[in-house]
């Protein structure tokens, strides 16, 4: 499956978010986009998952421009897994896993076997099965975002977008998390906050700063202590962790 953006901007309140924005994923790639805070990395997505339309330019799904593609199909094709729940109910983990199901339902349909075989397998994947029966709001903001993923996988979604999976998500949970993602061996968009993550998980990345792509391409030839410093604003030491088969990042105290 193949998502390509051409050109995209984003104006909002008469200011622009992010302009000339060309990203593609394809080829069950693991796609990274990162940059600091208020970059414009959610904003972006947004454009994928159809929160926002873009003011400029287009995206396109699987060969087709996405205005031309049904909510529910593209619903069936991109689970998406956000940074904050919009639940406002008291539902149990169970029947929040099972909204993964929706978009291939017909109206008033009910959940059969298939569907509860599928969210029960999620939420294993995830390490919530023993919280089937929980109310969703008595949840930690780690253990929501594990079944906010748990959701997206009982979707069967041919890709996924991710903004900031990992948020919340103690260390163990976050390898888990991406782990899994990385085993579906889909396409991923995923905006990612931890630069070793991006290292450790993606096949390319981009880097967003002010809105504006500033480099893009494998992560350990973009992710340079030059490049650290001139986005971030913080200074890096890049060192080689042969024993894992890649680099990794330390970042310097000031």
């Amino acid at each position: 499956m193949d998502i390509r953006a051409e050109q995209v901007a984003v104006r909002l309140g008469g200011r622009t978010i992010i302009e000339n924005i060309d990203m593609e994923v394809s080829n069950r790639q693991f796609v990274g986009i990162v940059g600091p805070n208020g970059s414009g990395k959610s904003t972006f997505l947004k454009t994928i998952y159809r929160a926002l339309k873009p003011s400029g330019g287009s995206v396109w799904l699987d060969g087709r421009p996405m205005d031309q593609v049904s909510l529910r199909e593209s619903a069936r094709m991109l689970g998406v897994m956000t940074q904050m729940s919009t639940l406002n109910f008291d539902f149990r983990v169970e029947e929040v896993v099972l909204m993964g199901r929706t978009p291939h339902k017909k109206l008033m349909e009910q959940d059969g076997a298939e569907d509860f075989r599928l969210a029960h397998e999620a939420l294993e994947k995830t390490g919530m099965a023993e919280y089937a029966d929980r109310k969703f709001n008595t949840l930690s903001g780690g253990e929501r975002q594990r079944v906010l993923m748990a959701r997206a996988l009982t979707q069967q979604p041919r890709a996924m977008i991710l903004d900031e999976p990992t948020n919340h998500l103690d260390i163990q949970y976050q390898l888990q998390l991406l782990q899994t993602v990385r085993a579906l061996d889909i396409e991923i968009f995923a905006a990612m906050h931890d630069l070793n993550l991006a290292l450790a998980y993606c096949d390319k990345i981009y880097v967003m700063s002010q809105g504006h792509i500033v480099a893009s391409g494998p992560p350990v030839q973009v992710l340079t202590a030059a490049l650290i410093r001139q986005v971030f604003h913080v200074e890096a030491l890049i060192t080689d962790m042969p024993q894992l088969g890649r680099k990794n990042i330390v970042f310097l105290s000031a």
